[in-house]
């Protein structure tokens, strides 16, 4: 991607529903990536657990990060102008909690790592 700002009067249909489907998948793979990991950071501090997947987690939040980051350049790129109203307050709604919680899930499994 460059660095320029996307003017989405200008996309063909084609390029439009291409970059519109990065940024619904990007956020959906941010959201259930931060949920998965939050969910398996705290499977892992259960006492006397018999699965261990403790380097799971920070994989899952580091994922969560990228995949928020990617769908907030395309967001701020086009100017948050891509499907209809609901769509991009639903959209900025699962952009903000994948970046808030893969960055607070890498400081908490930091802070407090598994046993």
């Amino acid at each position: 991607m460059s660095s320029a700002v996307i003017g989405t009067n200008h996309l063909s249909p084609k390029e439009y529903w291409n970059l519109f489907g990065k940024l619904i998948i990007s956020a959906d793979v941010g959201a259930l990536s931060a949920c998965l990991g939050w969910i398996l950071y705290w499977f892992d501090h259960i006492p006397d657990h018999v699965i261990h997947l403790h380097g799971t987690s920070p994989l899952l939040f580091l994922v969560s990060l990228s995949a928020a980051l990617y769908a907030a350049v395309i967001t701020v790129r086009t100017g948050n102008r891509l499907g209809a109203r609901n769509d991009r307050t639903w959209h900025t709604f699962e952009i903000l909690y994948a970046f808030f919680a893969g960055v607070s899930g890498i400081t908490a499994y930091f802070i407090n790592p598994p046993f």
